[in-house]
């Protein structure tokens, strides 16, 4: 009994040993693969460049948009009168058509004033005056062009658009534009067209409303404060709705 309880031993510290030694030999030769574990903390989303970068805008800029007023022949009936949506729209199209005249003739915008009101008269029922939305629509089904309407815009809104080659044009209380070649005291809805920026900030417009207004130039802070969108209801403007319509091809 003895004997049999010194060769259990002695099997025992052998067995152990070689336990200790087939652990040693997979550790030094088989290392463990490291197991990833997936991670439950917040994932930022990657920023995109154009979102944190400064927008370069060129110093000044004067888009080749050809002019011409509402009243092409002088003749300012009420028609004509109320012609600054067509006399804008007829300009944006021109200069996405690449029409490179400075002055479109006047037969030329008469025909086309003509188009548009039928136009609207048959589609909204009215052409006298209609809204910057209405002007949007008539834009891109008669000129197929494309619109985006922005509301309570900044000065910089207005380069960004401008610096992409957009137009812009602004649905305003014409007698706060306080522009001297008006017929006084100007008329209460009209529209202009935006076509750049000088090095000072102030921006450059067709203003159909004169004959004189090729390139026109106004402030921001006049153009913010006269802006407001023609009601329908009311038949009148109303000067809490700063709103643009911007064009492009």
């Amino acid at each position: 009994m003895r004997f049999d309880g010194k060769k259990t031993i002695i099997l025992t510290i052998l067995a152990a040993a070689l336990t200790v030694a087939a652990l040693f030999v997979i550790r030094r030769y088989y290392p463990a693969t490291p197991v990833t574990v997936p991670s439950h903390e917040h994932q930022t989303a990657p920023v995109s460049t154009s979102e944190t970068s400064d927008i370069l805008y060129p110093k000044s800029l004067n888009l080749p948009v050809p002019f011409t007023p509402q009243a092409p022949t002088a003749n300012w009936d009420q028609l004509h009168d109320e012609a600054c949506e067509e006399a804008s729209a007829i300009m944006a199209n021109a200069y996405f058509k690449g029409d490179g005249r400075a002055n479109l003739p006047p037969e030329y915008v008469e025909n086309e004033i003509i188009k548009l009101t039928e136009w609207q008269q048959k589609n909204y029922g009215h052409y006298l005056d209609t809204t910057t939305a209405e002007t949007a629509k008539m834009i891109e089904e008669v000129y197929g062009l494309k619109t985006r309407l922005a509301y309570d815009f900044t000065a910089e809104d207005l380069k960004d658009e401008l610096a992409q080659g957009h137009l812009v044009i602004i649905s305003e209380y014409g007698r706060d534009l306080s522009n001297p070649y008006y017929k006084q005291p100007g008329s209460v809805h009209h529209m202009l067209l935006l076509k750049g920026y000088d090095q000072t900030g102030n921006f450059i417009t067709n203003d159909s409303g004169t004959k004189r207004g090729k390139n026109y130039v106004y402030d921001f802070h006049t153009i913010y404060n006269a802006a407001a969108d023609w009601d329908l209801a009311a038949e009148t403007v109303n000067q809490n709705i700063k709103i643009i319509l911007i064009v492009w091809k």
